[in-house]
């Protein structure tokens, strides 16, 4: 087993809550405000089409016939979405968790994050969900400026560029489970969530060849999951290296197997 260095299980295994938003944005009206609007998944997996799944978070409530408590909550209206985003039909902020709702009170994700990025897993399912802001993560713009300045996405520490099957996906093997083996190419930082403000919980060495169960797409690139004992961790595919240089951090596949 991949062992992590300053390792966090408490951590790790701490709920997905709400960053703590600005001093200006207190209330729960306010938060509602402020996580309102436009959502995307980038991940194709979540789309029926080649647009992307897409969820439209309203600030406001609708009411028809008799008033019932579920009623109470905001609107919200998916597009191009697979199930279960397809039934999402309400959401509210409860207890610093974004909760999206199906019909009859059904959660179908609690999340957490910034007020560009939210994560957590469905209800019930291993699948993890990235929500984002219609225009991207922030660091993808830094990411990609870099990527034009250098005309390369360089190999870890290397001066070699990646090829683009080193940027692809991973795929899974049901052998002993689903799983994919990922090579670090660099020091590479766990994160509690698939998100760049989401806590350190621990550093695996370069080298290392570390079991991922799930990978998936967000606006600035592949994020896999991995468990280290009772919890679980995430890494990113990409990174900026002193804030200046393009790296990947992993490729598909350990040269120990």
């Amino acid at each position: 087993m991949v062992m992590l260095k300053s390792l966090s299980l408490g951590a790790l295994a701490a709920l997905v809550t709400l960053i703590a938003p600005p001093s200006s944005a207190q209330t729960k009206e306010q938060l509602l405000e402020a996580f309102s609007g436009n959502w995307v998944v980038f991940d194709t997996a979540f789309s029926t089409s080649s647009t992307p799944c897409s969820l439209s978070l309203e600030n406001k409530v609708e009411l028809h016939g008799v008033v019932e408590e579920s009623q109470l909550r905001p609107v919200a209206n998916s597009q191009n979405c697979v199930v279960p985003l397809n039934s999402v039909s309400a959401w509210d902020i409860e207890q610093n968790q974004l909760v999206l709702y199906a019909q009859q009170d059904v959660v179908v994700a609690r999340l957490g994050g910034n007020q560009s990025r939210v994560t957590g897993d469905l209800s019930d399912s291993f699948v993890s969900l990235i929500l984002e802001r219609p225009n991207g993560d922030a660091y993808q713009a830094a990411f990609s400026q870099a990527v034009r300045q250098h005309r390369c996405i360089y190999l870890g520490y290397t001066s070699d560029c990646a090829e683009r099957s080193d940027l692809a996906a991973s795929v899974m093997s049901e052998d002993g489970g689903v799983v994919a083996s990922l090579g670090l190419l660099v020091n590479l930082n766990v994160r509690d969530q698939p998100r760049r403000d989401a806590r350190i919980v621990g550093t695996l060495p370069q080298g290392a060849c570390l079991k991922v169960n799930y990978c998936t797409v967000a606006s600035d690139g592949i994020w896999c999951r991995a468990r280290f004992g009772e919890a679980s961790g995430w890494v990113s595919k990409t990174a900026l290296r002193q804030e200046k240089w393009p790296v990947a951090t992993f490729v598909n596949g350990c040269e120990a197997e």
